[in-house]
């Protein structure tokens, strides 16, 4: 039952980017379309945390305002570049250079952490980089901005993965899930106010997305994850993930058109066998920041 959970959660999480895709077309605003995710998962989780007897108002205050934090700076800029990249970018290109983020962690952890490396890792890490190399060099990108932000996306989400870490240890999972969307909902809002699209959307189409993105890749994913973990271990969840980014070629290509060159397909097995070798010789485990996403 654990494994089927994480695998219906990494399809789930799968969807994301094409949904993303989806709502541009019907129209919705990047802003417009985070915040309207953002709000209804955040209503949605708070309703489990209280089924779940993991109440976010019964955490300690700073831990409280620590996870709104985090949800309204880290997430929230990890959620902007990545759906801004995939305004221009395929959606099959963005996923794969996103999964990079496990090899990014183990630098970062070497950097300012202090944590030890392995020869595994620096294999991963050295495939990662060779991944996103193959993948952007056979993309004949002509907004550089964009690759900018597809490249950002996975760099702010290790910053989150280690800032995480520390806070999410000592408190309830769904309950934590729950306020760090409530973050970055409140952040998204303001943007979306700012920006002059806190408006709900104008067609069946978009409100037909913006629940389904609400709902798919965010509800259903997080809380099968989260669901499926203490059943199989993080480890073997954490492989499993590696389905999400094939589900997401899968899909751009039969419902977008996306076609990776051969080139690019090369540079995104090397990716997805990075985070399979990161995984395997993990060093320390991380459980309930990857499951947002």
């Amino acid at each position: 039952m654990g494994v089927a959970m994480i695998l219906v959660s990494a399809t789930a999480f799968g969807t994301n980017a094409i949904l993303a895709k989806l709502a541009y077309r019907e129209g919705l605003g990047t802003s417009q379309t985070l915040a309207f995710r953002f709000v209804l998962a955040a209503f949605g989780m708070w309703g489990l945390a209280l089924l779940l007897r993991q109440n976010p108002l019964r955490f300690e205050p700073l831990r409280l305002l620590t996870l709104l934090a985090l949800g309204g700076v880290f997430y929230f800029a990890q959620s902007l570049t990545y759906f801004t990249a995939l305004r221009t970018l395929p959606a099959s290109l963005c996923v794969l250079i996103a999964y990079i983020y496990p090899s990014l962690v183990v630098v970062a952890g070497w950097l300012f952490l202090r944590r030890s490396v392995s020869v595994w890792h620096a294999v991963a890490l050295v495939a990662s980089f060779v991944g996103v190399a193959l993948l952007v060099g056979g993309a004949h990108l002509q907004i550089a901005w964009s690759l900018v932000f597809a490249i950002a996306a996975p760099t702010i989400y290790t910053a989150y993965i280690l800032v995480g870490e520390s806070v999410m240890g000592s408190v309830p999972a769904v309950g934590a899930s729950a306020v760090i969307m409530t973050g970055a909902g409140i952040a998204f809002c303001i943007l979306a106010a700012f920006q002059g699209e806190l408006v709900f959307p104008s067609t069946a189409g978009g409100w037909a997305v913006g629940f389904a993105i609400a709902l798919i890749p965010t509800m259903i994913a997080i809380s099968l994850f989260l669901a499926g973990l203490p059943r199989i271990g993080a480890a073997r969840s954490s492989l499993l993930s590696t389905w999400e980014p094939v589900v997401t070629v899968l899909l751009a290509a039969a419902l977008l058109g996306d076609r990776l060159l051969p080139v690019q397909l090369l540079g995104g097995v090397f990716i997805i066998a990075a985070v399979i070798v990161v995984q395997w010789a993990h060093l320390w485990k991380w459980s309930a920041p990857t499951a947002l996403k």
